[in-house]
């Protein structure tokens, strides 16, 4: 299916107030649920689902290292002393939990508040995002309260999937941006990137890759597991040879590797969680990171130039 027939898929008509994509008949219309949860009710969900499945992750052959985790929300100068100044990654158990986004956010509620906006829409037709050829080809726009819809009734057995993909919620979704104030042990940094909304289907996944802030990512719903490498495997995961335009890509498709055109992938050392509802992944400036989705998920994040929070904390640590 090429570019132009999936742009026509999610694309208003102009005269019609529908999604022209094949819609499942629900009845009752599902909508997305406010779940009371609880740090225990997290804890019960995703302990489980930390071990990893060679069937899920299809990486076998890749030897793997669970993440740090703590269920315990650190302070400021706790987070900062053991994880940011030293760049170490860690899952934090149920930190999101007090999030607006988690206590309130339904179907209801986000069309009421900005379904009228419209948004940046990215279209994949193998569930493959963040593809270097691909950014900023792949994009439409449509309204927000449309793209709630497709995640309620779109057909997620379809290879081609439609996403939410880093979304500056201040540009297009002001009036979410109250819900996702950036988590109390966050540094204040002097420099820092508005929060972003991902949202999607499921079983989508992002490309390799690593970003050059440091970064808060949290699931507001569903589930996503995440591999991590840290910046000393570069030499192992074959980023293109573009450096100043797609260096911090990686060529390798961790979804299905070949290993005889990339054979050092066999030494790089992944670390590897899966977050739920509630959980806080801390991404250091420079490790990179692969994301795959897990059913219907929806994800913010808080990206900061971590100079900035030294010199910010430098005082109290």
């Amino acid at each position: 299916m090429n570019a132009e027939r999936l742009r026509k898929g999610f694309e208003c008509d102009g005269k019609s107030d529908r999604i022209g994509i094949r819609r499942i008949d629900i009845a009752p219309r599902r909508s997305l649920p406010v779940i009371p949860v609880t740090r225990n009710r997290v804890q019960a969900e995703c302990v489980p689902q930390t071990i990893m499945n060679p069937s899920v992750t299809n990486r076998a052959w890749l030897p793997t290292a669970r993440l740090t985790e703590r269920v315990t929300t650190p302070s400021a100068k706790e987070f900062y002393r053991h994880y940011v100044r030293p760049g170490l990654p860690v899952v934090l158990r149920g930190a999101a939990l007090g999030l607006g986004a988690i206590q309130h956010w339904s179907s209801t509620y986000l069309k009421a508040a900005a379904g009228k906006r419209s948004v940046p829409i990215e279209f994949s037709p193998d569930k493959e995002f963040a593809l270097p050829e691909r950014i900023g080809k792949d994009r439409i726009h449509s309204k927000f309260g449309r793209f709630v819809d497709y995640l309620l009734d779109g057909d997620a057995s379809s290879p081609t999937t439609y996403y939410l993909a880093q979304v500056d919620t201040l540009q297009y979704l002001p009036e979410l941006v109250g819900d996702i104030v950036r988590p109390s042990f966050a540094p204040l940094a002097e420099i820092m990137r508005p929060p972003y909304l991902w949202m999607g289907i499921g079983g989508n996944a992002s490309t390799l890759h690593y970003d050059s802030y440091d970064n808060l990512y949290a699931m507001v719903s569903g589930r996503k597991h995440i591999t991590l490498f840290p910046p000393s495997d570069r030499a192992h995961l074959y980023p293109y040879v573009d450096q100043r335009k797609h260096g911090h890509f990686s060529r390798v498709n961790l979804r299905c590797p070949d290993l005889s055109q990339f054979p050092g992938l066999l030494n790089a050392r992944p670390f590897e969680c899966v977050l739920c509802r509630g959980d806080i992944l801390y991404i250091p400036e420079g490790w990179w990171h692969y994301l795959r989705s897990h059913g219907l998920n929806v994800a913010v994040n808080w990206w900061w130039i971590e100079d900035s929070a030294k010199s910010t904390h430098a005082h109290s640590v």
